[in-house]
């Protein structure tokens, strides 16, 4: 005995895995976010001084006291343009849609000479234009590779960066993650701010 079928029906799924992260971190290539992630956990994402280094995304875990965990996407870097598909900006930028925050990482003293303010508000303008939710997620404001400025000049550098990075009422930290400087103070930011129940109930 048998049963005649059905008519049979084709289809081509396409399927794309987005990354969950607690903090993503954003920035133009060679800001030091590769370096950074290193330092903040036991990931080993490709270091070098020319841009582009990173192809595709990196998460690493890192672990804070009492532990504590947290993930962290070293997302590879932005240019200007991304939002319209310049560079891998498409690729790049659907791997944060699913980060709780953002990490702004800033090289303070870029090779090319550029402004590290009017670079913040390349990429704030790029995630702005490729998503109103992703421009709205929380963000911190990382002042990166300070052990490139002497410590007797850091006010003088570090001060009206801070400043001009202001306006847009992100808390703001400086720190070296080739250095490791200021990054344990990072993190315990970063996991307030992604864990806040959690952080009461730690503090009480």
């Amino acid at each position: 005995e048998s049963t005649p079928g059905e008519a049979w029906e084709e289809r081509t799924l396409e399927l794309e895995l987005k990354l969950i992260a607690d903090v993503g971190l954003v920035g133009l290539p060679n800001a030091g976010k590769s370096t950074l992630l290193r330092s903040m956990s036991r990931a080993h994402p490709r270091v070098a001084s020319y841009p582009f280094t990173t192809l595709s995304p990196n998460l690493g875990t890192a672990e804070l006291p009492g532990h504590r965990r947290m993930v962290v996407a070293d997302i590879p870097g932005l240019i200007e343009g991304a939002s319209d598909g310049a560079g891998l900006g498409h690729d790049f930028l659907r791997h944060i849609e699913r980060t709780r925050v953002l990490l702004h990482v800033i090289d303070v003293d870029p090779l090319d000479g550029s402004d590290p303010v009017e670079n913040y508000r390349i990429i704030r303008g790029e995630l702005e234009a490729y998503e109103a939710d992703l421009a709205s997620k929380p963000e911190f404001i990382l002042l990166n590779k300070i052990d490139l400025v002497p410590e007797d000049l850091r006010p003088d550098i570090l001060g009206p960066l801070e400043e001009g990075v202001r306006a847009s009422g992100a808390p703001r930290f400086t720190a070296s993650g080739a250095t490791g400087e200021n990054v344990p103070e990072l993190l315990e930011a970063m996991w307030r701010g992604t864990h806040p129940a959690q952080a009461a109930h730690w503090d009480g």
